[in-house]
């Protein structure tokens, strides 16, 4: 199989990209956490600057990144496949506030599974009781199925509560692993993780108070974050705002109103895109991205966090941006389907 040499700036770490995969598959596959989030080419999360060497785009040009931007030398990792025998590119460094954290891959079985809401389910994992799993609040995983392919969740519990790994996990329509998931499988199956993963962690060393952005299941990371905070006594001003279409989405809604009576630094604010009648639902509609702007139009004096798809975390990027939110004060994740699945759900849905 032919490779093509790759040397990250500015570490000078020197890696063999193969043939047929992203030059952001090949960082993990040598347990490197480059940043990037959506693994689509949409959030722009993994863009570097090519120093030398030469990229393409199997796919076709990703939407993240403007024809301007990939004149100028940036490439999108998580879609750019090295087309040169060798490659030069310079990327962000950010280090975990995890010294020991490591990129591992662990055998698991699932303990138990347990139905959150129509079409979600929280699956815990337990890992070998000889290993150590260090992760950031925050962080994901990929759950490796065949032929190398993976599928990535949140990580929904802190890390000082972990005698279980907690997913909430929805179901894909078509999609291969929640398919067989939702359709009949058992607690003890086996299965084997690698992680932990991105840079989605909160930023503790920062003065500001957060307001924290979910949609759907978006809120996993939210919630390993708060719980993290929380009861560690953090006690800078914490503003949940959790978007879902219906009230039964708002899986965790008791428990969370709960909450603010416990921690009086957390405020909650549900927000639904999609009430029925039977919801009699009397609080906040519309986009939740919007309901967080209304109540805190001074965006600058906080830090944004903002995970869920990627249409949502798009919006927040591009809106917040716009109303004076430095891009140094937005932290986000964004949701989107492994590149294997969406190319199924396109064959499923031409021209969509």
């Amino acid at each position: 199989m032919s490779y093509t040499r790759l040397t990250l700036l500015p570490s000078q770490l020197v890696l063999a990209v193969e043939e047929g995969e992203t030059i952001l598959d090949a960082a993990l596959r040598a347990g490197l956490n480059l940043p990037h989030s959506c693994k689509g080419g949409h959030c722009a999360a993994c863009r570097a600057r090519l120093i030398s060497g030469e990229v393409r785009y199997p796919a076709g040009p990703p939407l993240g990144i403007t024809a301007a931007e990939a004149a100028g030398g940036y490439a999108l990792l998580c879609q750019a496949h090295a087309a040169s025998p060798e490659l030069t590119v310079e990327i962000r460094e950010i280090r975990p506030p995890v010294p020991e954290e490591r990129i591992q891959s662990l055998p698991c079985r699932i303990e138990r599974m347990e139905a959150l809401a129509p079409g979600v389910m929280a699956v815990y994992l337990r890992l070998p009781s000889a290993e150590t799993f260090n992760f950031v609040a925050g962080q994901y995983l990929d759950i490796m199925l065949p032929q190398n392919r993976r599928r990535s969740f949140s990580i929904a519990n802190p890390p000082h509560d972990a005698q279980f790994i907690e997913l909430h996990i929805r179901r894909v329509a078509g999609g291969e692993f929640t398919q067989q998931l939702f359709a009949g499988m058992k607690e003890k199956t086996l299965l084997r993780i690698e992680g932990p993963l991105g840079q989605f962690w909160f930023r503790e060393e920062s003065p500001r108070p957060a307001l924290l952005i979910g949609g759907g299941t978006g809120y996993a990371p939210l919630r390993a974050m708060l719980h993290h905070l929380l009861e560690r006594g953090d006690r800078r001003p914490l503003h949940l705002y959790w978007g879902a279409q219906t009230r039964a989405d708002l899986y965790e809604d008791a428990m969370l109103r709960e909450m603010t009576q416990r921690y009086p630094n957390l405020a909650y604010t549900p927000v639904l895109s999609n009430a029925t009648p039977l919801d009699e639902w009397q609080g906040r509609s519309g986009w939740v991205h919007e309901a967080a702007f209304a109540d805190h139009p001074r965006l600058a004096d906080y830090d944004v966090y903002a995970s869920g798809p990627p249409v949502m975390v798009e919006a927040v990027r591009r809106h917040f941006s716009e109303q004076g939110l430095p891009a140094d004060q937005l932290f986000f994740d964004s949701f989107d389907f492994a590149p294997d699945a969406l190319e199924k759900l396109r064959q499923t849905k031409p021209g969509q």
